[in-house]
């Protein structure tokens, strides 16, 4: 082992020892043995996933009783059971409450060693004529970058079914790394201090998340329905490997799989982990009214991006760009979309939550709008190889669709041939957007895409300082007409309502993650009607 790498791993060990003592002792000193709140995800008409952690000094198993009720005071009780929490799962719980009424609020509460954690509130899913849904859609959070104030507002709404988070619940980055530089000032050091690399690191990352006070107050308010996106693993995965894992930070599939294994404890979703073959791509019904069709375009079944690798340059980038056999989904995943989107064909919407960008986005020459040498969130040589490839007007995100052209256009085709209304949901980008997602050589959507913004990661007006306000969303709008609504400057959430005649998106933005002192305001609302997508999105 060389010297340099020789320090690394023992500074590495010396911090992960100190995080990890400082957990136990956080966990050891407290009065709750629920610090890492409580949740509940992945409903069925019948049933819901119900989560925590119960937190011990010693590494002995404990006895753990959960209860449904249909009221807050838990008098009521429709379900209850026990379970044991244990080092093997790194003390969480996870349960699938089964017998529940359908379409109804509940309320749960768990008991370990004679103390109850906190009464939170769930949602199962509706069954036959369903009038009307609202889903919260967010993703992107960066612990260290700000606080969660989207998480709050969110808690906040009592109109509300569930939450959708598309990715990005974690970032895998160590303290000095992306988007940490008001970490100490605001408290919100990462937990480990380094890069997540092994279980206990991403063990620890999740905990630090499922303390934040905002996140515990959505978590406990709203069930949960989740995918992953790179950063739960690391930047720019993909099936076989990341951009963002290099060579000195071990095995890929050592690596993948802790954080897969991680996930899955942490997190209220059904399944459990089995390394590559780990599926989260599922379907949940709110009766007659929608299909939620959630798929995982990051690691079941996705080729390498085309500009990632090494000897990447432009010949190489196009002929990646034209190769049919590379995908997105995986043919598997393509067949099971396929048979969903088939059985979904007797409701009204067909939504895919999804995670990256799937419009194309073209971008617009950005030498005369950004200044190369200015303050940006990403490194000053990667900013410069953006504006310099922009000035060929080319697809601008290769990491999300625009990466795999053919692929979307056989999306595409599918969702002509087998959904009636198509919605999809998307996040990854920092920014608020809506599109009309129209397939080569034709004149009028196949379906629309809503994007929600970022929770607390960079926007997108980070990376790319301006000379002039707003001169890049307008050039970029100007350069591609699909898209209906951008704004690269503000945080914030996407509230999805469905509805028998129309499904609307209602973007609410905040202009603050420094301070729990900020304002929020409703920025946006689109809509497209039933039987009208090829009209595409209205104001």
């Amino acid at each position: 082992m060389r010297r340099r790498k020789f320090l690394k791993a023992v500074l590495a060990g010396v911090l992960l020892v100190a995080a990890g003592i400082r957990s136990r002792f956080v966990a050891a000193s407290a009065k709750s043995l629920f610090l890492h709140g409580i949740a509940s995800g992945d409903p069925t008409a019948d049933s819901v996933i119900l989560w925590t952690r119960v937190s011990v000094a010693s590494s002995q198993a404990v006895d753990v009783n959960w209860r449904i009720a249909e009221d807050r005071q838990m008098t009521r009780i429709v379900a209850s059971g026990d379970t044991r929490a244990d080092a093997a799962k790194d003390f969480t719980v996870k349960v699938d409450a089964g017998g529940l009424p359908a379409g109804s609020t509940l309320f749960y509460q768990f008991t370990a060693a004679d103390q109850r954690s906190a009464v939170g509130r769930t949602r199962t899913l509706p069954t036959g004529a369903v009038d009307i849904a609202k889903l919260a859609v967010v993703s992107c959070a960066n612990h260290p970058a700000g606080f969660f104030n989207v998480y709050r507002e969110i808690a906040g709404r009592s109109d509300l079914d569930a939450v959708v988070h598309l990715g990005d619940y974690i970032y895998e980055y160590g303290l000095n790394g992306y988007a940490s530089d008001n970490a100490e000032a605001l408290g919100r050091i990462p937990e480990p201090v380094t890069e997540l690399r092994s279980l206990l690191d991403y063990r620890l990352r999740h905990a630090q998340y499922k303390r934040d006070p905002d996140s515990q107050a959505m978590l406990a308010s709203l069930p949960l329905i989740a995918v992953w996106d790179d950063h739960e693993i690391a930047d720019n995965a993909w099936r076989k490997g990341a951009e963002g894992h290099q060579e000195d930070d071990g095995e890929w599939n050592a690596r993948r799989n802790a954080a897969i294994q991680a996930y899955f404890e942490w997190m209220p979703i059904r399944g459990r982990p089995r390394g590559s073959r780990s599926r989260i791509f599922r379907e949940f019904r709110y009766g007659d009214l929608a299909s939620l069709i959630m798929l995982d375009t990051r690691l079941y079944g996705r080729d390498r991006q085309p500009n990632a690798g090494p000897d990447v340059d432009e010949e190489s980038i196009e002929s990646a760009l034209d190769d049919p056999k590379r995908r997105m989904l995986g043919r598997r995943q393509e067949r099971w979309l396929r048979r969903r989107l088939k059985n979904a064909s007797d409701t009204t919407w067909q939504v895919l939550g999804q995670q990256v960008l799937v419009t194309e986005l073209i971008s617009a020459n950005l030498e005369p709008l950004v200044d190369p040498n200015g303050p940006s969130s990403i490194p000053k040589e990667l900013l410069q190889s953006i504006i310099e490839r922009s000035k060929r007007n080319t697809p601008s995100v290769l990491d999300a669709w625009d990466g795999y052209p053919l692929a979307r256009e056989d999306l595409y085709a599918d969702l002509g041939r087998y959904a009636t209304n198509p919605v999809v949901l998307s996040g990854d980008f920092h920014t608020n957007l809506a599109a009309n997602l129209i397939p080569k050589d034709a004149d009028q959507p196949v379906a629309v895409e809503f994007m929600t913004g970022t929770v607390s990661s960079p926007v997108l007006a980070d990376v790319f300082p301006e000379y002039e306000p707003n001169s890049v969303r307008d050039a970029t709008l100007e350069q591609n007409p699909s898209v209906k609504y951008l704004d690269t400057k503000h945080r914030g959430w996407l509230c999805l309502t469905l509805t028998k005649e129309r499904c609307s998106g209602d973007w609410y933005l905040i202009d603050n993650i420094l301070s729990r002192d900020y304002k929020s305001w409703h920025a946006k609302t689109l809509s497209v009607r039933a039987g009208e997508i090829g009209k595409g999105l209205q104001a």
